[in-house]
């Protein structure tokens, strides 16, 4: 209890500065941007965004997590004096606020206000469902993990229940209702979570969308305008993923779960039941009854043997026309009623259920099958999920139709169970693709080549297809039919238009994987009527591969998912008729759809405090009118426009507007999750394009992964989450702050530690506290300029985490600024107290290090820096712009130096542990140095500063064989050679092979260093004299070894190696070399 207590005043220490700071803050408006007249040069301004998030709850670690990187980096800029602009804006459009707000009202229909759930309803469990692909990643592809679906166990999560876990009372839940409420209640909150973080971010410039904002509802409605003009909005019909509940398309924002899954497109072959027909089928007598199976091969379609049905799998006969019926799952039925196959439009018409046992034996004719008739038999591996359930066997070329056939012949007992009858079964496989490395029956050669014995074995089968499945498209020739001898690939599209223009075949699409709306229905894949913005068209690709060209992302990884997203990404339906938003402005039944709102904003941005200014919504306090900013003004002032002369808005205002963007313009960095590279941020980069002069294209865009807390994925309904809110008052912003600089730099996925902002907690409030002490007792340090060698390396620290963290908030590495820039720092600190002994420090560093370290520090726990500035430091002016700490060019030697005198205690007190106890196992049981001062030892220290003898015939062969610029050595049997050779010149050759039993790991050992760091790996000599380094800093040997007496020697003069006395021999069995001195413990005299 006493350590809890402790550590809640240590954090309450921290909210307490951060409430003081904050209001400092919002007192002297240190975070408002604004605009110069003249133009910045390269590195004097620096705008930067965060994609506003999504308003139907309050932010959380994840948000805070991404956000920590834009506003990292936009702390450095601005400590380094660049004028940085920061603004921050909530997304509101789209569909899930609404369905929510729906939801609702539902529920209180249904359930009464508030709401009485039955005892089984009450039983809920939020599942966060990560989609999983059965296939790999391609090269660059990022595979999304971030889709989730709330459900329970007999039905979904109620809305009610989730706007309680909010913290609302039941009276005020009923207000949510109305979808404009959220709007109103969310952001607010919001913005008191971000003010309370420290986001050093221009509050007068933000705002919400969608049309209750009537300057935003204006200027996206210019973008969509200007877009249609220019060609790049069109009307098509097209395939896409549809939510039947909200009868509209259903893009990545407005889905529960399936971000990212697009539609997949099938060749649907009709094979026909002969007549007469079963008496299980006599009800659709006077129809012609088809089969449906789906298939991504048609071109195998020539070696059919049979049709595969799932014997306990559910069907249904459908009508699609007057006269045609297809058998397949209700699933496919459903997703074909919204393609224009079905009877009723929208509604599948089932004529009659049936089962896969009903199925078994029928005969069929099937569109390019060899054989007449081909029979249905049963599969026990089909999965009724995909496709249509009703698959066709092709057992040359399928391995899974290979085995499944194998199966049912070797087993009687099986086709027994199931009636297959002896005359149904195909005779012998059909061969029709010969693969050179398989042959012309791949499927039997590659379930030999396996060992798959059973159709069961899932794992063999699908690495069995990935072999030959590639191999047939790309090297395949087919061997049969009108295309005989050509290749796979170049007949494929044929065949396909052929079937279908044949009617012999239909196209059928279905979502690749499960998508569920917001809503929570199941979505199909639809043939609809929508406004297309017409990305990956070829002249507009290029733009934006050109863009792409020129920006800093950061990391490859982010580079190559782009390149891939840039590949495939086709058109895009910006229309939607159901949420809120902005309405299109030439087809008002249609709204503007979330992620093509959210494209060009960071232009409003730039102009957006004039209309807002500290109001999101309607703009009250604004000098101009909605109906003022038209189409003209606003190409005005973000396209280079002709200046708007039919404007009211006068010439200063509108001069002031175009100087904000021209100033701000272009953008910097925006900062994101890497899930948003397959969509909005791709988006950004194509409407960049189009609307902008190159000249105001973004410049740089930085991907981070998710995060989990405490090394597991972030989940409500396991307790592990944090909103952001819960964080600052359980750690404090500060530690939060921290943590969030701790967890992660790359793409990959970060962790938020709770022990790491527990441990933030202390050793930033035990660091106040030292500095205070150190403060409040500083006429005792010691005065003068800084002459002492632990002054010099102390120094010399200090300018090289300077350049280091410099170099990490540049790359937006903030990890790596945290480690240079506060743990390496304090480490130096800490050596550096220790290294001065009873001489003290140095007044003037330990100032200069509580500068450089509050500095350092400002960007990541900007709150703690601005304390010690001002109340400790007593600094004039705003840590947030004192500008970046001034450092002397590192001398690397002397960080060598320093590195060699480090090491060289530690390898002394082993040693000293080792002659004292006897043995390396004794000293490993804890033996303690303390106790060595009373006894009467002192220590000889020897140095051997330059290799000689076979040492340095091989590292002047190694200087002569390396090439510095590939760090590559010439062989090893040329080294050698060479070194025979000079050894038989000096007499030795006849030790050779002795000699390179013990050279050959010398030079293995220098080889890899030279090629880790450079040429100076392979000097006879250190960059410094160790005998001086030694010298200098014996007070600090004698202190850390507990000896009063320590004496250094050189190793090379025989005069000093006599004073070992007897103990002379340890120089022989553990010679000093350099960097590596030997050390003798003596008596006393």
């Amino acid at each position: 209890m006493a350590s809890e207590k402790k550590s809640s005043v240590r954090r309450d220490r921290l909210l307490e500065i951060e409430v003081a700071v904050r209001k400092w803050w919002e007192d002297e408006e240190v975070y408002k941007s604004e605009s110069r007249k003249d133009p910045p040069k390269e590195g004097e301004k620096f705008f930067a965004t965060f994609p506003f998030p999504y308003m139907n709850g309050y932010l959380h670690i994840g948000h805070a997590f991404s956000l920590s990187k834009v506003d990292f980096a936009s702390a450095y800029h601005r400590l380094r004096g660049a004028n940085v602009l920061l603004p921050f804006g909530f997304h509101c459009t789209g569909m899930p606020i609404k369905a929510s707000a729906d939801k609702l009202s539902r529920e209180i229909k249904q359930f009464g206000n508030p709401p009485v759930f039955t005892a089984e309803e009450s039983v809920k469990e939020v599942k966060e469902v990560e989609e999983e692909s059965d296939t790999p990643a391609l090269p660059g592809q990022f595979k999304g993990k971030k889709s989730k679906v709330a459900s329970k166990a007999g039905g979904q999560v109620y809305q009610w229940e989730i706007m309680r876990s909010f913290g609302l009372s039941d009276s005020e839940i009923a207000r949510f209702q109305d979808p404009y409420e959220w709007l109103y209640y969310f952001p607010p909150l919001a913005v008191e979570d971000l003010r309370a973080y420290g986001l050093g971010c221009d509050w007068r410039r933000s705002f919400v969308t969608t049309d209750v904002n009537p300057f935003f509802d204006r200027f996206v409605r210019w973008q969509m305008r200007k877009l249609k003009a220019m060609g790049k909005i069109v009307k098509d019909r097209r395939y896409t993923i549809f939510s039947p509940f909200d009868g509209q398309p259903c893009a990545d924002h407005d889905r529960a779960s399936g971000e990212g899954v697009q539609p997949q497109e099938y060749t649907l072959i009709k094979m026909e039941v002969v007549k007469p027909f079963p008496q299980k089928l006599g009800p659709l007598e006077g129809k012609r009854v088809f089969l449906a199976a789906a298939t991504l091969r048609p071109e195998t379609l020539y070696g059919q043997t049979n049709a595969w049905v799932l014997p306990d799998g559910k069907y249904g006969a459908y009508e699609i026309s007057e006269t045609e019926v297809l058998v397949l799952t209700e699933r496919a039925a459903r997703n074909l009623a919204y393609q224009n196959f079905s009877k009723i439009p929208q509604k599948p018409s089932c004529l009659l259920e049936l089962t896969g046992h009903d199925l078994i034996g029928l005969p069929l004719r099937s569109p390019l099958a060899v054989l007449d008739v081909i029979y249905t038999l049963p599969m026990m591996t089909i999965l009724t999920n995909k496709g249509t359930g009703i698959v066709t066997g092709v057992p040359s070329d399928s391995p899974d139709d290979y085995m499944a056939l194998h199966d049912l012949n070797a087993k009687p007992a099986l086709r027994e169970k199931f009636g297959v009858k002896d005359e149904w079964m195909p005779t012998d496989i059909i061969p029709i693709i010969n693969i050179p490395e398989f042959g012309d029956r791949t499927a039997e050669k590659v379930c030999k080549d396996l060992k798959i014995k059973s159709q069961n074995e899932k794992e063999k089968l699908a690495e069995g297809k990935k072999l030959v499945y590639l191999k047939g498209f790309t090297d395949g020739t087919l061997i049969i039919g009108e295309f005989a001898g050509r290749k796979v690939q170049e007949v494929k599209p044929i065949i396909k238009a052929q079937l279908i223009e044949s009617g012999e075949a239909i196209l059928y699409s279905e979502p690749e994987k499960p998508v569920m709306s917001r809503s929570g229905d199941e979505c199909v894949v639809a043939l609809t009527d929508q406004w297309y913005l017409t990305y990956g068209e070829t002249e507009w690709r290029k733009m934006a591969e050109e863009c792409l060209s020129k920006m800093n992302l950061y990391s490859e990884e982010t580079r190559h998912g782009f390149e891939h997203t840039l590949s495939w990404l086709n058109q895009w339906a910006c229309s939607r008729s159901f949420g809120l938003g902005t309405r299109i402005p030439w087809d008002e039944q249609f709204l503007v759809e979330s992620l093509s709102d959210s494209t060009l904003y960071q232009a409003y941005y730039t102009v957006a405090h004039m209309f807002h200014d500290g109001d999101m919504y309607k703009g009250s306090k604004s000098l101009v009118s909605p109906q003022q900013m038209n189409d003209e003004v606003w190409e005005y002032l973000f396209c280079d426009g002709q200046y708007p002369k039919s404007s009211d808005i006068s010439s200063e205002l509108l001069s002031k507007m175009k100087q904000e963007f021209d100033y701000w313009y272009p953008l910097d960095l925006r900062v994101s999750g890497k899930d948003l590279i397959q969509n909005h941020l791709t988006f950004f980069i194509y409407n960049h394009t189009a609307l902008m002069a190159a000249r105001n294209w973004p410049r740089g865009i930085r991907c981070n992964g998710h995060i989990m807390l405490n090394s597991e994925k972030m989940s409500k309904s396991t307790g592990n989450f944090r909103t952001l809110k819960q964080a600052i008052e359980e750690f404090s912003a500060t530690a939060t702050r921290f943590s969030l600089a701790d967890a992660g730099d790359g793409v990959d996925d970060a962790n938020f530690v709770f022990e790491t902002a527990n441990a933030a907690i202390l050793r930033l409030t035990k660091e106040l506290t030292w500095m205070e002490e150190i403060l409040a007792a500083e006429s005792s340090l010691r005065t003068g300029p800084p002459s002492t060698y632990a002054d010099k390396v102390f120094e010399n620290d200090m300018n090289i985490a300077i350049r280091l963290t410099e170099k990490a908030y540049k790359d937006c590495l903030f990890r790596e600024a945290l480690k240079n820039g506060f743990y390496d720092l304090q480490a130096a600190r800490d050596e550096y107290r220790l290294s001065c002994g009873s001489g003290g420090m140095n007044h003037d560093l330990v100032l200069t290090f509580m500068d450089v370290q509050t500095r350092l520090i400002e960007p990541i726990c900007p709150h703690y820096a601005e304390y010690v500035w001002r109340k400790l430091l007593k600094k004039e002016g705003c840590v947030v712009t004192a500008g970046w700490p001034a450092s002397n060019e590192p001398d690397l030697v002397l960080k060598g130096a320093n590195k060699y005198l480090q090491d060289s205690i530690v390898l002394m007190r082993k040693l000293l542990q080792k002659q004292l106890l006897g043995s390396k196992k004794a000293a490993k049981k804890g033996a303690q140095v303390t106790a060595v001062a009373e006894e009467s030892l002192k220590g000889l220290v020897y140095v051997n500063e330059q290799f000689d003898g076979w040492r340095a015939h091989c590292l002047q062969i190694l200087q002569s064989k390396f090439d510095q610029q590939t760090r590559c050595f010439a062989p090893d049997a040329e080294i050698l050679a060479e070194l025979r050779e000079i050894l038989q010149k000096e007499g030795q050759a006849e030790n050779f092979k002795q000699i390179q039993k013990i050279c050959m790991p010398f030079l293995k050992f220098k080889k890899d260093e030279a090629i880790a760091i450079g040429s100076q790996a392979l000097n006879l000599k250190l960059p410094f004299g160790e005998m001086e380094v030694l010298q200098s800093n014996m007070d600090l040997i004698k202190r850390q070894l507990g000896l009063e007496e320590v004496e250094i020697y050189s190793a090379s003069d025989p005069n000093d190696v006599a004073k070992a006395g007897p103990h002379a021999s340890l120089l022989k069995q553990n010679p000093p070399s350099p960097g590596s001195p030997t050390a003798i413990f003596v008596n006393r005299v």
